[in-house]
């Protein structure tokens, strides 16, 4: 009972349990975010949905896994435990790589904490996925946030599928600062999706093609992600 269920921590955070399965986590206060909406529905099928868990799909860390994604744009926190103790790893340093993560060898993931909702913030979650499998040729989450104004105060935007491992795309966050959230902006922000990244290219999808299509649902999540905000 420990590592399963959804809880608010005092400073408005959200905590999941690592053995929350897929569907729990759709029916639980998660649903408050609009990508945990977007995302869930298309993982696996429903028997994988139904015992397939939060905390299995992190430390796996398969590259072309949604779930990490959604824990970088939402600025998780990943709680692992050892007979030594426990430690917070933010997720930003978390995926190293592929099936790759920042776990030592003795230890488990507990728990996965997310930012809190705010009435300031939209998201969304959207994908190009590869069809017999489900599991994302490119996706990307996307949150959004306007403080007080019409302007983007901050943004958090994240890739799978793409390269490694799930990355925050800190250029695309960073020119979404401070503007409206025009299609100019967007576009602009968006041509910057694989900054920096070795893109795979495999039977799927070669490394042009990828490319090309970061920057398409880039443009896409960020676009419903000021949809909801703005509802």
């Amino acid at each position: 009972k420990e590592l399963k269920g959804v809880r608010r921590l005092p400073d408005g955070r959200m905590a999941i349990g690592a053995l929350t399965t897929y569907s729990e986590l759709l029916e639980s206060p998660a649903r408050e975010y609009g990508l945990i909406r977007d995302v869930l529905p298309g993982i696996g099928d429903v028997q994988v949905r139904n015992r397939g868990t939060v905390g299995g799909a992190i430390a796996h860390s398969d590259p072309a896994s949604d779930l990490p994604a959604v824990l970088l744009a939402l600025e998780g926190e990943i709680v692992a435990r050892s007979k030594q103790g426990e430690r917070t790893i933010p997720a930003d340093g978390f995926f190293q790589g592929s099936f790759s993560t920042a776990l030592a060898d003795d230890e488990i993931v507990t728990e996965v904490r997310l930012m809190g909702p705010r009435d300031d913030a939209g998201s969304a979650f959207v994908s190009l996925s590869q069809k017999a499998s489900g599991y994302s040729i490119v996706g990307v989450a996307a949150v959004i946030i306007k403080e007080g104004g019409s302007a983007i105060t901050k943004a958090m935007v994240a890739l799978t599928g793409v390269g490694e491992a799930p990355y925050r795309a800190k250029a695309v966050e960073a020119g979404l600062i401070g503007n409206e959230g025009t299609d100019e902006a967007i576009i602009s922000a968006a041509s910057h999706a694989t900054d920096g990244i070795s893109v795979n290219s495999d039977i799927h999808a070669d490394s042009e093609y990828r490319t090309a299509m970061a920057g398409v649902y880039t443009r896409r999540a960020i676009s419903a992600a000021l949809v909801r905000l703005n509802e």
